[in-house]
């Protein structure tokens, strides 16, 4: 469960009710986020595939019914067909630090993944 949270841009903090904190990002640019996919598993795609059909193709080879994981992003067909991408981050800090440079945040350097993620989600919903 959520303790608090704070959504900056595409990105989502989540401070859990253990203190753990969770980055996501859904990405606006969804074709964007399709060729990071499709890089780090080395498939070769065509520049002129629409959005629906890269995405498919990449959930067709990597995934399972409608939703592929591939390392840190999930792709996910909707029923109508649209394609979303998000990606939940392993390196907890390094997102922090790139949300905090988005907002005008000082991470605290000496401090914990935990009380960073804690003080950027209050200075982002102070700051709305």
């Amino acid at each position: 469960m959520a303790k608090k949270s704070a959504i900056s841009g595409e990105y989502i903090i989540t401070v859990e009710d253990s203190g753990t904190v969770r980055v996501c990002k859904i990405y606006d640019n969804v074709k964007a986020s399709l060729r990071e996919c499709a890089e780090a598993k080395g498939f070769e795609y065509d520049p002129d595939w629409t959005t629906r059909q890269f995405g498919s193709k990449l959930i067709k080879d990597f995934g399972e019914g409608n939703q592929a994981e591939i390392g840190e992003y999930t792709i996910v067909k909707r029923d109508s067909g649209t394609i979303e991408t998000y990606r939940t981050y392993a390196n907890t800090l390094g997102a922090l630090r790139e949300i905090a440079a988005n907002v005008g945040f000082e991470i605290n350097e000496k401090s914990n993944t935990r009380n960073n993620g804690s003080k950027l989600v209050d200075f982002i919903n102070a700051n709305k």
